[in-house]
């Protein structure tokens, strides 16, 4: 009974989140109502995850999440925009200019389950320096943590090309889920060493 109740709040989630979204503009809020109430059923073993999620949009201001979440999320569609163009030229600052952004791109999309999980965590704090922190993070755990990342965005945007009707039975609350363990993990890795 225990795994039907899990099963449903996870699917509801996840269509609280696709629902929330789906006017792209909302997307950065939902992602962060619904790590919030991730945070609270997984965490405090709060049940009522619709109840927490709808809390978490009144509760966070709009714009401020927007900026948190939203910017990073933004750099990483232009990171693919820029690689995109850069592919179909054959010219050295072609390839240079892939080189660069293909980089670039590679420690936004390692960057961003930090920001996921820090913004849920510390939603008062100032954007640049919390962007600035998860994009430390990514560097220092490039080689543990960032392949993590990258197999979970491209096997979540490889599962949703194949069989979209996936995204209905939980693609994106699962990807946001590992995206916040695997940061987890990365911001367990290096506080031993801050202390």
């Amino acid at each position: 009974m225990a795994a039907l109740g899990s099963a449903f709040n996870f699917l509801v989630l996840n269509l609280a989140l696709l629902i929330v979204a789906l006017p792209v503009v909302t997307l950065p809020m939902a992602v962060s109502a619904a790590s919030i109430a991730l945070d609270r059923w997984r965490g405090e073993g709060e049940d009522r995850v619709i109840r927490e999620f709808c809390a978490a949009l009144r509760s966070r201001p709009p714009l401020r999440t927007t900026a948190l979440i939203g910017v990073p999320l933004a750099a990483a569609a232009v990171g693919v925009a820029e690689v995109r163009y850069f592919l179909q030229g054959g010219t050295l600052v072609a390839r240079v200019g892939l080189g660069l952004g293909l980089a670039a791109l590679l420690i936004t999309l390692m960057a961003l389950g930090y920001v996921f999980l820090l913004a849920a965590r510390h939603p008062s704090a100032p954007a640049t320096e919390l962007w600035s922190m998860c994009a430390r993070l990514a560097v220092r755990n490039l080689f543990v943590t960032g392949p993590l990342f990258l197999i979970e965005i491209a096997g979540a945007t490889v599962v949703t090309l194949i069989d979209p009707p996936l995204l209905l039975l939980g693609v994106p609350i699962l990807l946001l889920d590992l995206m916040r363990r695997t940061a987890r993990f990365g911001l367990r890795r290096v506080e031993p060493k801050q202390s």
